[in-house]
C-alpha cells in the first residue's frame, strides 16, 4: 500500500509540473502573439485577392496628380505592387519593380505609411498612390495583409498575386513576359 501511495504521489507531482509548463508556455505564446499583432501587417505572406479575380472598384491619384482606377492598366498586362514605408524587404524589390513597369510593362505602386523616401526614390518614374493611413481604401479593396504584395493583372481580372517570400522576382518576370 506505501507503495502505491509513492507511485500516486509521485504521478501528482509530475502532473503538477505538467501543468505548470504548459501554463508558461501559453503565456509566452499569448505575449508572443501580442507582439505581432502590435507590429502591423505581416511580411512576406501573400494575402489580397485570388487569381482569377476581377480588379476592385477604385479611384485615387498619384502623387503627381495622375487619376489612377481599375482601368488605369487598360486590357493588357500590367502590374500592381503593394509597399509599406515600414517593410523593409518592400525597399529590395522595389527596383525589382520599377524595372518592369521601365521595361514596358504597365503598372503602378500604392505605398502605405508615412516618410519613405528612400523606398519612392527605388521606384523611380514609376506611378505612385500613397495612402498614408494603414488601411487605406485600395489595400482595403485589395485585401492587402501583406508587404510587399504584387499583382499581375490582365483584362480587368488578377491573373496573379504574390507576397515577397513566395518569388516575386519571377512573378514580375512573368508580368513583362506576360508569360
Amino acid at each position: 500500500m506505501d507503495l502505491l501511495v509513492v507511485v500516486v504521489v509521485v504521478l501528482g507531482l509530475l502532473v503538477g509540473a505538467n501543468l505548470l509548463l504548459t501554463g508558461a508556455v501559453v503565456r509566452r505564446l499569448a505575449a508572443h502573439e501580442r507582439k505581432l499583432a502590435s507590429l502591423g501587417p505581416m511580411i512576406g505572406v501573400p494575402g489580397g485577392l485570388a487569381a482569377g479575380t476581377e480588379l476592385p472598384s477604385f479611384t485615387a491619384e498619384t502623387v503627381d496628380g495622375r487619376p489612377v482606377d481599375a482601368g488605369f492598366l487598360g486590357d493588357g498586362r500590367g502590374l500592381i505592387a503593394f509597399f509599406s514605408t515600414t517593410c523593409s524587404a518592400c525597399l529590395s524589390h522595389a527596383p525589382e519593380f520599377a524595372a518592369a513597369v521601365t521595361a514596358g510593362t504597365s503598372g503602378f505602386a500604392v505605398v502605405s505609411g508615412e516618410g519613405g523616401d528612400e523606398l519612392l526614390g527605388a521606384l523611380g518614374s514609376v506611378p505612385v498612390v500613397r495612402e498614408r493611413v494603414p488601411g487605406g481604401p485600395i489595400v482595403t479593396a485589395f485585401e492587402v495583409d501583406a508587404y510587399p504584395t504584387f499583382y499581375v493583372v490582365e483584362g480587368g481580372r488578377v491573373v496573379s498575386p504574390v507576397g515577397s517570400a513566395a518569388g516575386a522576382g519571377e512573378l514580375l518576370a512573368s508580368g513583362v513576359r506576360g508569360a
